[in-house]
């Protein structure tokens, strides 16, 4: 990543190198689950996996509030 840039900025542009997407499983931590980069990846027909902590406190909750096995 350039210095002037960060990760979350470079998801899509990373990404775009992939032609298709459609079907793939993304993966990324929790500084990538934003609305925006979930959008892309719902937009590319991808599937994601990300990590769900404090920093998104309405989502944490909603998700510890499910009935996990």
């Amino acid at each position: 990543m350039d210095t002037k840039t960060n990760e979350i900025t470079g998801f899509d542009v990373l990404l775009d190198h992939i032609s298709d997407l459609t079907g793939v499983v993304v993966t990324a931590d929790a500084l990538h689950c934003q609305r925006e980069q979930v959008a892309y990846l719902a937009g590319r027909g991808a599937h994601w996996i990300l990590t769900v902590k404090g920093n998104q406190p309405g989502l944490h909750q909603q998700l510890t509030g499910l009935p996990w096995q």
